[in-house]
């Protein structure tokens, strides 16, 4: 395993309709294993690589991946700067306390997953399971700043680093 690629490719951002930046990692990995490399005009990368044989016997193969993630977008920004956020793509919301993320606005932003702090909970809030209504990101910055570097609709996703764990690793 190229462990390398690997960490590339879970560090590059590729939320739903902003699949740039991972796209460009795909293409240039795949050009120097295809014929061919091209990019439709729906965003669609494309590479052919030329099987060996003659003809129509020649055997056929076709992989088919999605580029994007799953990711989250901004729709409302709190006075105190915080971020509340809806998802692109299906997720287990119990996951995300304390996650680290990036919210890609007019600059990348560090924030992190946050909620009402357990004893602030009543008894039974602390029983059910969070909802994505319950979260909001931190990014450390006050409410006028994060007003200035981040708009409705900006995209966040989650931090890409990897971690080794024994011959196997963890992460996004």
């Amino acid at each position: 395993m190229n462990i390398d690629l690997l960490s590339e490719l879970c560090a590059t951002p590729g939320p739903p309709g902003h699949e740039d930046p991972i796209r460009e990692v795909a293409r240039r990995e795949l050009a120097a294993v295809c014929d061919d490399v091209t990019v439709d005009p729906v965003g669609n990368l494309i590479a052919l690589k030329t099987g060996r044989g003659k003809g129509k016997t020649r055997p056929r193969l076709m992989l088919c991946a999605h580029m994007d993630e799953i990711a989250f977008m901004v729709q409302h920004i709190e006075d105190s700067g915080f971020l509340r956020v809806i998802p692109l793509g299906g997720f287990d919301p119990k996951t995300l306390t304390a996650q680290r993320v990036t919210v890609h606005g007019r600059q990348d932003l560090l924030g992190v997953f946050g909620g009402k702090a357990i004893h602030l909970m009543t008894d039974e809030e602390r029983k059910k399971p969070l909802k994505i209504e319950d979260y909001y990101i931190d990014t450390g910055l006050p409410g006028d700043r994060v007003r200035e570097l981040v708009r409705v609709g900006d995209t966040v996703t989650r931090d890409g680093a990897i971690t080794p764990m024994g011959d196997l690793v963890t992460g996004k």
